[in-house]
């Protein structure tokens, strides 16, 4: 199942435990317990051995406790064991047995307790327990006591390398726990409001780049539904009520997506037009499904390698911003542990490309799972036991260093963000201030909810807005499947791009902070520019709305060059417009044929002299550059308008502003 592979990663491990003939299952109620399994590849079974009892009364009452342990019936084994400690309390083994069905009942205090017993009884017996009882006291919260057994384990010899990782993990988890206890981040998760979270788990929220569509995976009765022991995981879409401010009645995709099989751990692109998910029979796998035009959703389709692969489980997408990158959760082979953060990026033929671990500053040698990058297209938020935390998957944050795939040191989000249960599927609105997760903070009994808290400042990705628009031809309004590309102005970098559907319609998160330039571009058009400048104080709220109309590549076409800028009252061209013009070069080295004119234009502060000289000269300016990388002289024409040719009333700033202006003609072919 998609929650069960999450939070129970290794279900089937096996512990080792020195009790007689067998190898004894000791399933990880806690994540950390995941790490021996890691290390260690499997369970061993020890040779029997003589028990640590003369009394035919505590040994066969061990017996029965080991009958009735493998039958599942933890009471009557439990029972057991109490008779074989009253007949005799110095009987090492039963206290290691008690443990270890405490741990699997999730009952860690009681597990740690019988560790501690039998510890007492002979410390060198079985020197794992002082590790076990250090792993069980951090599951309970008991952090002190957590990091000292830890440090006296560490003083045992011999000493499995693998165990001492653990014993190092769990010093540095315990005293970072008690440091968050001791330092709370001031916030105060509340379960969501409206018709997402019910008396069933709720659990992997998604939220589309409008903040409007939320969706999530729910845990409900298999078929037939009345049989309650039979649960399977689909997937549920809520619509924000504005009237109500809450979230609306969720409703499940159905058919043919959700099915008898899990499916869940979904991410929802942009435009809520294509939705990622992960369905589960035996390993799991990245499905994806594509919105029709009636509404539904369409029939699933598996991602092909190297996305997937065979005979391992890949597993909780999550699609960037622009729809090219995918992150996802895999146990493949080249990782660092057990479950790494893995992306594969499209090209732009469609084809995803090779899968890249994220490395040692995400990925340890335990588990990283739920990632969830922001859609500011550098901050990603992901589960993980490998890095200190307060137990179970605590939620951390790391930031994208530059362009490249390096990452800075993760930030564990702190307590009451992270607590000693299950926190997971961490997810943040564009806005970058309000985050949803699942929680079982409530206490197991209670299940999965859905929770939402204000970030604060100092954990928050960059706020995002978004443009919601259309490509279109100009001449004749027809829908356009242009590629939209925003790129940052100052390094030239592309911050995302977006593929217009068959509708023309496209979404591109904007990012504050940067000053962009976003260029919609088609096979026999002329690009087209639009600007963007959010390097003051800004605050995101409407979306942008923008019908971009592309120019067939013929003679009469124009386009306003609005990534283009000078200096106040002067011809300098700025080095952010050579994103733009370098574009051009691009096309005039691709079309040799193509002649252009270079338009000036200005408002009408000055004289009309002033004026003309100006337009001319900054016309002259965009020339020199097209020719300094390699565009001949004869191919461009330079003419200056002054204030002769207005498009908006120069009456007011926004006016004027966009009369000075840079144009682009094509006179001949």
């Amino acid at each position: 199942m998609v929650l069960k592979d999450e939070m129970r990663t290794f279900a089937a491990m096996r512990w080792e435990r020195p009790l007689p003939g067998i190898g004894v299952l000791r399933i990880a109620a806690c994540y950390l317990l995941v790490l021996l399994w890691l290390m260690h590849g499997g369970a061993w079974a020890q040779p029997a051995r003589r028990l640590t009892t003369t009394s035919r009364r505590a040994a066969q009452c061990y017996q029965d406790a080991l009958q009735a342990y493998r039958l599942g019936q933890y009471s009557a084994a439990i029972g057991s064991l109490a008779a074989a400690q009253k007949a005799d309390a110095r009987f090492i083994e039963l206290y290691l047995l008690r443990g270890q069905i405490y741990e699997e009942m999730g009952q860690w205090e009681e597990a740690m307790q019988a560790d501690l017993q039998a510890v007492a009884i002979d410390s060198l017996f079985y020197t794992k327990a002082i590790l076990d009882a250090s792993r069980m006291a951090f599951c309970a919260g008991h952090y002190a006591e957590c990091t000292q057994l830890a440090h006296r384990y560490l003083a045992c010899e011999p000493r499995p390398g693998h165990r001492a990782r653990i014993a190092q993990l769990m010093i540095a988890s315990g005293e970072y726990a008690q440091y968050a206890m001791a330092h709370p981040v001031p916030i105060d998760p509340e379960p969501v409001q409206g018709g997402v979270n019910t008396s069933a788990d709720e659990y992997f929220p998604s939220i589309t780049a409008d903040g409007k569509t939320l969706s999530f995976t729910r845990k409900v009765p298999g078929d037939p539904p009345s049989n309650l022991n039979v649960m399977q995981e689909d997937m549920y879409l809520a619509r924000w009520d504005e009237s109500a401010q809450a979230w609306g009645a969720a409703r499940t995709l159905g058919e043919p997506v959700d099915s008898p099989q899990n499916e869940g751990a979904q991410s929802i692109s942009a435009l809520a037009q294509r939705m990622y998910f992960t369905r589960c029979n035996g390993p799991c796998n990245i499905y994806y499904t594509d919105r029709q035009r009636d509404g539904r959703w369409g029939p699933p389709r598996a991602l092909p390698p190297p996305v997937n692969m065979r005979g391992y489980s890949d597993k909780q997408p999550s699609v960037s911003s622009d729809g090219r990158t995918l992150y996802f959760a895999s146990n493949r082979p080249g990782g660092l542990g057990g479950y790494d953060v893995w992306c594969s990026t499209q090209d732009s033929a469609g084809r995803w490309g090779r899968a890249i671990n994220l490395g040692p500053a995400v990925n340890t040698f335990a588990d990283e799972q739920s990632p969830f990058m922001h859609f500011d297209n550098s901050t990603l938020f992901f589960a993980s036991n490998g890095h200190p935390g307060l137990g179970d998957l605590d939620l951390f944050r790391t930031l994208r260093q530059g362009a490249d795939t390096t990452w800075s040191e993760p930030q564990n989000l702190g307590y009451p963000i992270n607590t000693a249960h299950a926190d997971m599927g961490l997810i943040v609105a564009p806005s970058g201030s309000t985050a949803y997760y699942a929680s079982g903070r409530r206490g197991e009994q209670s299940g999965l909810d859905i929770y939402s808290f204000t970030l604060p400042d100092s954990m928050r990705p960059t706020p995002v807005s978004y443009l919601k628009g259309i490509v279109e031809d100009g001449t004749n309004g027809k829908p356009l499947s242009g590629r939209c590309q925003l790129v940052d102005l100052a390094t030239g970098d592309t911050v995302m791009q977006s593929q217009a559907d068959e509708m023309g319609q496209f979404i591109v998160c904007l990012p504050v902070g940067r000053s962009y330039g976003l260029f919609a571009s088609c096979g026999g058009y002329i690009d087209q520019s639009l600007h963007f400048d959010f390097t003051g104080q800004y605050l995101p709220g409407a979306p942008y709305e923008q019908r971009v109309r592309l120019m067939p590549l013929r003679v009469g076409a124009s386009t306003t060059l609005r990534n283009v800028f000078f200096a106040t009252d002067s011809d300098s061209l700025s080095a952010e417009s050579h994103v733009e013009l370098n574009r051009w070069v691009e096309l005039l080295k691709r079309h040799t044929t193509v002649r252009i004119r270079i338009a000036g234009h200005t408002d009408n502060q000055g004289t009309a002299k002033h004026n003309m000289s100006l337009s001319h000269r900054r016309a002259e300016s965009v020339s020199r550059y097209l020719q300094s990388q390699g565009i001949e002289a004869k191919r461009i024409e330079s003419v200056g308008h002054g204030a002769s040719k207005p498009v908006k009333s120069n009456d007011t700033a926004e006016g004027r502003a966009e009369n000075r202006r840079t144009e682009c003609h094509i006179i001949s072919l």
